[in-house]
């Protein structure tokens, strides 16, 4: 895991749940990544636990997850 996507996954497991959900919406990911993410960090799912659960891969969990990190990024670093 690169340094930005290990930033935004520690943000997005400390951060309150109404900041989670408004960096997520400002984020403008999409329905599946928010699903996904909720899934993640707010139920505390696995990746293995979310794909059996969606009927998909663990390796598009992954790429869903990777994606929704740099679109994180890119708004905590507009915050700072």
């Amino acid at each position: 895991m690169n340094t930005n996507n290990k930033s935004a996954r520690d943000w997005l497991v400390q951060s309150s749940r109404r900041s989670f959900y408004s960096v997520l919406e400002e984020a403008k990911i999409t329905p599946r990544q928010m699903q996904i993410a909720e899934m993640r960090f707010v139920q505390g799912l696995m990746n293995y636990q979310i794909a059996m659960q969606l009927n998909i891969s663990t390796k598009t969990v992954e790429k869903e997850i990777a994606t929704a990190y740099k679109a994180v990024n890119r708004i905590l670093d507009q915050m700072l």
